[in-house]
């Protein structure tokens, strides 16, 4: 890590992925394995939790959180739920299903960020690379946030695992995992500004408006018409969670930055990613250059799969400025500082 900054455990779960702070300050964590959300609360500012708390148990594969209007919506597989939420016992309560998802196949998580009033859902890809049947998959879905007037925002997008919002481009900003089988370095993950919307690529394109050999979705003629990446990243790095630093404990240098989980690859030769890094930037909201943040969850020169340390998932800002990390892989929570 850069000097001055510091890392420790602040919990433990099972699986832990996609997090949130409720109203009160209280983190929210969705364990996929055990189809649980859950809460660990740490009242006195130890920066430990104190507990662990069932929110809400009985899922399928829950994955994105997020609060709207003071209620706790959750992205499961197949549909989002709305519950009602008690700050005072941290539970959830009075789960209504709000919109259906297309489910089956790969890429089963979703997620879940709201923008101006919308809610925004991803749903990744069914395949490594096809022509999917169900026009809904490989996109990141707007809904109004009664799970209503459901169209299809973003496409093209194969599996956007993390959303977030850029404060000075007041846009979504995805991640998005490539395709397999085209050899160790190619293609590049991305990270999109998903702006207003409109065709990403996948599957007739990769990187910036490559045609893909496989010549599917429209082949070549589609991809001078498709949206490029504003970052791309080592292939088979596998990006997930993404937030940008709106906090003050960090320096001022990091504020508006980027940070990205590098979830790390399965089918590389040569392992990659396992880290979180920084995208600086600028004053309009463009990125500026890429650089690790976070090492040491793959060791240097390690060229087994299987013998990582961890493998980081979400990223989430505390009230404090502080930031948080999942590893779904050692089942841990982190907790990162600064301090002169």
């Amino acid at each position: 890590m850069p000097p001055g900054f510091h890392i420790s455990v602040f919990g433990k779960t099972t699986e832990p992925r996609m997090m949130v702070f409720s109203p009160g300050g209280v983190l929210l964590v969705s364990d996929t394995h055990d189809d649980k959300v859950l809460a660990l609360p740490d009242p006195k500012h130890t920066g430990t939790a104190e507990r662990v708390v069932t929110v809400a148990e009985g899922l399928r594969q829950p994955h994105g959180l997020a609060f709207h209007n003071g209620k706790l919506y959750v992205a499961e597989t197949h549909q989002v739920q709305r519950f009602d939420w008690d700050e005072a016992t941290l539970k959830a309560s009075n789960g209504k299903v709000l919109a259906q998802l297309p489910t089956g196949g790969g890429h089963s998580t979703r997620t879940i960020v709201f923008h101006n009033g919308k809610m925004y859902v991803s749903a990744g890809s069914s395949c490594n690379i096809c022509d999917e049947k169900d026009p809904r998959r490989a996109t990141v879905l707007e809904f109004n946030d009664d799970g209503t007037g459901q169209k299809i925002f973003a496409s093209g997008v194969r599996n956007t695992v993390g959303l977030a919002v850029n404060p000075k481009t007041n846009t979504i900003w995805g991640t998005n995992n490539e395709r397999d089988n085209l050899g160790d370095d190619l293609p590049p993950e991305k990270i999109n500004d998903l702006g207003s919307g409109g065709d990403f690529g996948w599957p007739a394109c990769y990187g910036s408006r490559i045609p893909d050999p496989a010549g599917l979705g429209g082949g070549a003629k589609r991809c001078p018409n498709t949206i490029p990446p504003k970052v791309q990243i080592q292939a088979h790095s596998a990006p997930l969670g993404l937030a940008f630093y709106e906090g003050n404990m960090f320096p001022a240098e990091y504020k508006g930055d980027l940070f990205v989980a590098l979830h790390g690859s399965w089918d590389r030769h040569i392992p990659t990613g396992y880290k979180i890094i920084r995208v600086r930037i600028d004053d309009k909201g463009e990125p500026k250059g890429v650089e690790d943040f976070i090492t040491g969850w793959l060791r240097p020169g390690e060229t087994k799969h299987g013998v990582w340390m961890g493998r980081p998932v979400g990223i989430v800002f505390g009230g404090d400025g502080s930031m948080y990390i999942s590893d779904d892989s050692g089942g841990l929570i982190y907790r990162v500082t600064w301090s002169k």
